[in-house]
């Protein structure tokens, strides 16, 4: 077995995390794996993005720029995103609380909500007695009102692929030989634990 190569590890942690998302959820825990992988994307990405043009001295971190500006300009209500739901109800509502937000901002505001020790406010979310998603509460700096929102497994899953997802391919679309970087990185095995 091989362990994952510096040249590869951005684009391999994350696109391993897209793709766990993708293969058949865990039959006891799904609602809870959508939840872990997908706050291990936004963590790993959201901070990743944030790097500043003038701390920007490689070509990845200038993809990581680049992407914050693309993210900027999607809205969270919009495809690829379609993120319209009311915290109360778990459905569209005219009251969603990130009408007209960026899905970077958006994004920003879950990772801090999951993610900050003094912001971090993760409630669970049942209907009789199984897990259905969470709700995530937070206010945003500069902005005292607390907003939330209320994500099903479905919507978890999409956050974290999507994001997954743009960033991957834009650090694939970095790399020196980009139509082998993913076979490339995908071809890294990982140790097997014994059974």
């Amino acid at each position: 077995m091989t362990a994952i190569t510096n040249a590869h590890h951005e684009w391999a942690v994350v696109d391993r995390l897209r793709a766990m998302l993708e293969e058949q959820p865990h039959k006891k825990y799904n609602v809870t794996q959508a939840y872990g992988l997908c706050v291990a994307i936004l963590a790993w990405v959201m901070q990743r993005i944030r790097t500043t043009e003038e701390q920007a001295q490689s070509p990845e971190d200038r993809t990581a720029v680049s992407l914050m500006k693309k993210l900027k300009k999607q809205k969270i209500e919009s495809s690829p995103w379609c993120l319209q739901k009311d915290v109360n109800k778990g459905q569209e509502s005219s009251d969603f609380d990130f009408k007209g937000y960026s899905a970077f901002c958006f994004l920003k505001w879950l990772r801090n909500a999951s993610c900050h020790g003094d912001a971090r406010n993760v409630f669970p979310i049942n209907n009789r007695e199984e897990l259905v998603g969470f709700e995530f509460r937070s206010t945003a700096r500069g902005d005292d009102r607390e907003r939330a929102v209320f994500l099903c497994e479905a919507d978890l899953r999409k956050i974290g692929i999507v994001l997954a997802s743009q960033y991957c391919e834009a650090l694939q679309n970095v790399s020196v030989f980009p139509n082998n970087f993913a076979n490339e990185a995908q071809t890294i095995n990982e140790k097997r634990i014994a059974t």
